[in-house]
């Protein structure tokens, strides 16, 4: 039957077959030429040349292609230790830590202690300034006493000067003459040796001489009694303000004991720090010492077992 169909009709079909296909191209030639002539003109807006729709020559260039990073990966991966190497740091990483311990205590031990030695001398700055205020106010009573002791010194001078020049002198006129007198009884109401006689007679005229002296001595002597009234006065005020510098005195060793009770415990407090200080500077020797045998047995290890090594992927 195939053949039958074949010989019979082939040719008729053939022909229209190729009509329709001829056909199908005129309208895809036709549509396609449309599309390229719409897709020049869309084009002409940003471009002169049709050519320059064409793909660049040379694509790297001219649509390179965005960079890459590659990521690489370390693993570290820690190497054999000898086990006793291994005990002996952590046994000086220990020694160490104990140093460096022991060295802490001792810093807040001596911070503690120059706390203790900043609240004692708060302590005696207010007490520094009474005293102080107690020393300014006896310089000012012992100014005003002295002009006032300088008088008195004056009128001891003057005593003692007139004492001395009244030395082997009667005391007045009258004793003066009471002495003469008697001498001069016995030279004419007694019985007495002819040289007795001539030695009275001299002293006799030995006391005459110190008349004017007596007279003089007598005078000094009332005009002192005078200033009896004003020294005793002076003397009053002395006592007075004497007083008043005695009272100051007493506040002020009061406040001195305090000052002596806190300057006592300073020096204690100083003497624990410059003994605190000692223990920590050697604490501080012991804990570098630890530290370089720490890095001596690290540096050991790195040297013979290297702590890790480094493998790239």
């Amino acid at each position: 039957m195939g053949m039958e169909v074949v010989g019979a009709e082939a040719a008729p079909a053939e022909i229209k077959v190729s009509d329709d296909v001829n056909l199908f191209q005129e309208k895809e030639s036709k549509a396609t030429a449309k599309e390229r002539e719409e897709a020049a003109v869309f084009g002409s807006e940003t471009t002169t040349n049709v050519t320059d729709l064409a793909p660049p020559t040379d694509v790297k260039d001219e649509w390179p292609e965005p960079k890459q990073t590659y990521a690489f990966y370390f693993i570290k991966v820690r190497s054999f230790e000898d086990p006793k190497l291994r005990a002996k740091l952590e046994q000086a990483d220990k020694e160490f830590q104990k140093k460096i311990q022991a060295r802490s205590k001792l810093i807040e031990a001596v911070r503690a202690k120059k706390a203790e030695r900043s609240s004692i001398i708060a302590e005696l700055k207010p007490l520094s300034a009474e005293n102080k205020q107690y020393n300014g106010v006896v310089n000012e009573k012992i100014k005003e006493m002295e002009p006032l002791r300088n008088s008195l010194g004056k009128f001891r001078e003057e005593n003692n000067a007139m004492r001395a020049q009244s030395a082997g002198l009667c005391s007045s006129i009258e004793d003066l003459d009471l002495t003469i007198k008697m001498l001069n009884d016995r030279i004419v109401h007694e019985s007495i040796p002819l040289s007795e006689e001539k030695r009275l007679v001299k002293e006799i005229k030995d006391l005459e001489k110190t008349r004017s002296k007596v007279i003089s001595n007598a005078a000094n002597r009332a005009k002192l009694q005078g200033t009896v009234v004003e020294k005793e006065a002076i003397q009053d005020q002395v006592k007075i303000i004497g007083e008043g510098i005695d009272e100051i005195k007493k506040e002020r060793q009061a406040v001195r004991s305090k000052i002596k009770v806190l300057e006592d415990e300073l020096k204690l407090v100083d003497a624990e720090i410059a003994s605190l200080q000692e223990d920590l500077d050697a604490a501080t020797a012991r804990k570098d010492k630890a530290y370089e045998l720490l890095q001596e047995l690290r540096a050991g290890r790195d040297a013979t077992h290297p702590s890790c090594k480094i493998v790239q992927f």
